[in-house]
């Protein structure tokens, strides 16, 4: 399949929630996507992916309906809850310790140690306090070494996803809104999207807790936003999205 410019340009999205912004990137993704055979990482050389060229993506209230709805009647699971949400941020955003056969995990990077003592994510909080108005308040996931020494539980090299965090003060009329930006290089829309970003504004709210900040909007790019093959057939099902027959 030749891709043509046109289809090349980035799905920009402008949301109320997360469940909102899931449900559209889902539904439109069958008109905008480009199928890829997967080479390298998870599920290399077993599964296609249909994937966004780009994404950016606005969410107003990212704290108000976070788990996308799944009508009764389609007979297919929720792609997360908010139990497995909060078990995500507690476990993969602010326990820093990897579990077994792990070599990292994203907490063990926003903890990461400092080389004048506290981690990443209380230099952030700090600065965030004192000099709320700061461009500088950047979590970094990734490392460079990581592209040779990051495996998946698979045994297969696999970087993280998330790339970095960004914590901004925008000034609103009445008080400051601290805000987040996300980015990942690839990006599981159906189960990954909604989990990802419902622990990402939990660890919002917690920063604006501890800054006296009100916790505000969220923003989210990908380069690598999709569905794998095996999610096709329930993500046309939850967008009645038939298949076109050739």
């Amino acid at each position: 399949m030749n891709v043509r410019n046109t289809d090349m340009l980035p799905f920009c999205l402008i949301a109320k929630t997360i469940s909102d912004a899931w449900f559209q990137l889902i539904y439109n993704l069958f008109d905008r996507a480009y199928p890829q055979y997967i080479q390298r990482g998870s599920f290399e050389n077993e599964q296609y992916r249909l994937q966004y060229p780009g994404i950016a993506v606005f969410i107003e209230h990212p704290s108000s309906d976070i788990v996308p709805h799944i009508p009764p009647g389609l007979n297919i699971p929720a792609p997360t809850t908010m139990e497995y949400i909060e078990e995500y941020f507690a476990n993969y955003l602010m326990n820093p310790e990897p579990c077994e056969g792990e070599t990292y995990t994203y907490a063990s990077r926003i903890h990461h140690p400092m080389p004048k003592g506290g981690s990443q994510l209380a230099r952030v909080i700090d600065m965030l306090r004192n000099t709320p108005l700061t461009n500088q308040a950047v979590i970094e996931i990734a490392h460079p070494e990581d592209l040779d020494t990051c495996y998946g539980k698979d045994g297969k090299l696999d970087p993280p996803c998330l790339r970095l965090l960004d914590f901004k003060v925008i000034p609103s009329a009445d008080d400051l809104l601290l805000t987040v930006t996300a980015y990942f290089r690839s990006w599981d829309l159906w189960a990954g999207f909604p989990t990802n970003l419902g622990g990402i504004e939990l660890l919002k709210q917690f920063i604006a807790s501890e800054t006296s900040l009100k916790s505000g909007p969220m923003y989210a790019y990908s380069a690598g936003a999709h569905i794998y093959g095996y999610q096709e057939e329930i993500a046309r099902l939850r967008t009645m999205r038939t298949k076109q027959q050739v």
